[in-house]
């Protein structure tokens, strides 16, 4: 190997490490738990001063999309995978 693909090589995964340090900070701050209901799992996320105010609740749909309800709002959203239905209510 050239030393030109090494260094990118090497390039690529500090980048990929400052990114994943990114996210575990960015989402360390959130602790998801779930109950279980009649239709399946109610997920809770938790976040703020000690993580003990409810962010929202999100949920999977018979036809498999996630929904999600912010404490914040009365408006629920339809997403396509669980990660985006948190992102959602941490937005």
């Amino acid at each position: 190997m050239s030393e030109g693909i090494l260094d990118s090589q090497a390039i690529a995964q500090i980048n990929l490490s400052i990114h994943l340090i990114q996210q575990s900070e960015e989402f360390g701050h959130y602790e998801i738990d779930s109950i279980p209901g009649i239709l399946g799992d109610l997920y809770r996320v938790w976040g703020g001063e000690k993580g003990i105010n409810l962010l929202g609740t999100f949920y999977q749909s018979i036809d498999g999309h996630w929904i999600s309800q912010p404490c914040r709002t009365s408006q629920c959203g339809c997403w396509l995978t669980d990660a985006e239905a948190i992102a959602s209510i941490t937005a």
